[in-house]
């Protein structure tokens, strides 16, 4: 029975590759074979898991079946471990083991809810309709984010003692490698790489405007532009040793009750304020200190604070990227003089339309801070651009709801290859590819038959 259902999945599984790759197979069937490869990806997961464990539960194996998976699959231990434990912790999340088996959330996304079971509880994540919603819809990506959040909301003293262990675990190594490179490997925590990665993005977004007016015309890749930033920014006087206070900027947004707070302190660092209503959301930049050399910028990154709707304070968030704790906050608020400013939806020009087409920089700031990275590719939010959704020719205006961020990639392929702006599910926008119709190349009209070369005018010849 198990071998004759095995052997039709897997000469189904046949046709399907051997149709895949027909080019008569029509677009929109392919793009729904893509669809059902989301079922099939979820179910193959879960019946491994299932049929290891249950090899390892009658041979007494002793791990849950990470070897014989591991064995019989081809997986690395690593990997056929972490198949196990999910597949494990989706035991006490029914709805969502029902969900991955029909397709309608990945098996990524359920590994996400499996770990916010873990920091939170199971029948947390079971009774939240809006959190599997937004499973069924969201990236891993995304979702990795709803979910941090999520569980922030219901665990806000998790976020300290998950921040120690991650500070506890940071290194960094260097080693030669056997072709004579020099080879790097670290972990960092987030607030520390937060401020890395930002200054590595902007050095290598400033190599790149260089290569596009270079005379010899050679362009390096994004690889090759983030290792000549490492270059630059550790060699001795660095452009950014020799900026004195450098500039940095807060992000402003718009929290659940339309209001937020952001501003600058006297050094050009954003810093928070006070706002008024409920569900206010403080945005946070870091100051600057001292060294031998005199003022340098400490950190240029934004730390969003998340408030309640009571104005009590929930969690703190580095902006597109990882829970932080209260106490990281405060430390970024002790260095800086605070100047606070006051936005919302009716009545700031931040949420107001501009005459000009391009977002200023305040507008920028609520961008970033809305979408955290590029609505399209999710690339660094401080190399991407505001886009206008409605365009400025059709009389779309300059204002937040008109405007998403994307990165100048994306941006190109929505103005010249007829990529589309489509709602992603969490009241913000995304990019998708053209839906277009393909007619194949040109042919050229059959040749006459043999019966018909001549015209019949031509078949008899005049006396």
């Amino acid at each position: 029975m198990v071998l004759n259902t095995a052997r039709r999945v897997r000469e189904g599984l046949a046709e399907l590759i051997r149709l895949a790759n027909d080019p008569a197979t029509p677009t929109s069937d392919l793009r729904v074979l893509l669809g059902e490869c989301k079922t099939f990806g979820g179910q193959l997961t879960v019946l491994q898991a299932d049929t290891a464990a249950g090899v390892a539960g009658r041979e007494r194996h002793g791990d849950s079946g990470v070897g014989v998976l591991a064995q019989a699959v081809g997986l690395s231990r690593r990997d056929a471990a972490g198949q196990v434990k999910v597949a494990k912790n989706l035991e006490s999340l029914p709805s969502v083991r029902d969900a991955v088996e029909s397709g309608d959330i990945s098996i990524a996304n359920a590994k996400v809810l499996a770990c916010t079971s873990e920091r939170t509880s199971a029948e947390q994540v079971e009774q939240d309709s809006e959190l599997l919603r937004k499973a069924a819809v969201l990236s891993p990506e995304q979702m990795a984010r709803e979910a941090g959040r999520w569980a922030a909301r219901r665990r806000p003293d998790d976020a300290e003692h998950v921040y120690r262990r991650q500070r506890a675990r940071r290194r960094l190594s260097f080693w030669d490698g056997d072709d004579g490179m020099v080879c790097l490997r670290g972990e960092l925590d987030p607030v520390t790489g937060a401020k890395v990665r930002k200054r590595f993005v902007q050095e290598a977004e400033r190599l790149r405007r260089l290569d596009l007016h270079s005379s010899d015309g050679q362009k390096r890749s994004l690889d090759q532009r983030m290792a000549d930033a490492f270059d630059t920014l550790t060699s001795h006087g660095s452009i950014y040793a020799k900026i004195d206070g450098a500039t940095n900027e807060a992000v402003g947004g718009k929290s659940e009750a339309g209001n937020g707070v952001g501003g600058k302190d006297e050094a050009g660092n954003g810093v928070g304020g006070n706002g008024k209503g409920a569900g206010k959301r403080k945005d946070v930049g870091s100051g600057v200190g001292k060294c031998g050399c005199g003022r340098r910028a400490s950190a240029d990154i934004t730390i969003v604070q998340h408030l309640g709707a009571d104005g009590t304070d929930a969690f703190a968030e580095i902006a597109g990227g990882e829970i932080i704790p209260q106490s990281v906050l405060e430390e970024h608020f002790c260095d800086a003089r605070i100047r606070g400013v006051v936005f919302s939806g009716e009545g700031v020009p931040l949420w107001h339309g501009h005459a000009k087409r391009v977002a200023t920089k305040a507008q920028m700031n609520a961008l970033r801070a809305r979408y955290g990275a590029c609505g399209g590719c999710g690339a660094n939010m401080w190399i991407c651009q505001g886009h206008h959704i409605r365009p400025v020719s059709q009389g779309g205006p300059t204002n937040i709801d008109n405007m998403m961020l994307l990165c100048w990639a994306c941006h190109q392929k929505v103005h010249h290859h007829g990529w589309r702006e489509v709602p992603d599910g969490r009241g913000l926008y995304t990019i998708a590819a053209p839906e277009r119709i393909r007619y194949g190349p040109a042919r050229a009209p059959d040749p006459p038959s043999a019966s018909r070369s001549l015209r019949p005018d031509r078949l008899f010849t005049a006396p």
